[in-house]
């Protein structure tokens, strides 16, 4: 296992945001904390609160598995090779020769003038091979995978909608997007 610091120099190793698991902690815990104190103080009187017990160890369970997951999400990148560890755990590895281009776009965040980059890595039939999302990983990381690649880059000048981005290159956005993009919702 690579740790962080001790990779190779031609090697790099993307990982998420630092803050994303502690802010997705708190969001879970502001939801769940008053909502499993009302279910308990509606059934401790009648006898049932093990039930909600059984549902909080589960969910429990959930939010550390899911807090792990998040901390061995990687994507690494080399001049030969790129591996992509996602929140399951499944590891993807592509040979860096299969991508031939690198398009990033700044994606306004849907409701807000808010803007994220996306960076979507394509082979050489224009298919999208990995696709990472600014939500997940910083723009620092993105540019770093950029310059170990050495390939070509597009980067639209304006951020973009989705619904625009669907319009401009279609393949870079997932079909359910595809589908909203085109409904106009």
């Amino acid at each position: 296992m690579v740790r962080k610091g001790l990779e190779p120099a031609d090697r790099h190793v993307l990982r998420p945001r630092e803050q994303l698991a502690s802010r997705a902690i708190i969001a879970a815990l502001a939801l769940l904390v008053p909502l499993l104190i009302v279910l308990y103080w509606l059934t401790v009187p009648l006898d049932t609160w093990m039930f909600v017990a059984a549902v909080q160890f589960g969910l429990t369970i959930l939010a550390v598995v899911a807090v792990f997951g998040v901390r061995r999400m990687r994507v690494t990148v080399s001049a030969a090779q790129l591996e992509s560890r996602n929140l399951m755990g499944r590891v993807t590895t592509i040979d860096a020769s299969a991508i031939t281009s690198v398009v990033l776009v700044n994606l306004y965040q849907s409701g807000t003038l808010d803007t994220l980059p996306h960076l979507y890595l394509l082979d050489a039939d224009g298919e999208v091979v990995l696709r990472l999302r600014g939500q997940i990983w910083p723009r620092s990381g993105m540019e770093e995978l950029i310059d170990t690649l050495g390939v070509a880059v597009v980067r639209p000048p304006d951020p973009l909608t989705v619904a625009d981005l669907g319009r401009l290159r279609p393949q870079l956005v997932r079909r359910c997007a595809r589908r909203t993009a085109r409904q106009g919702v």
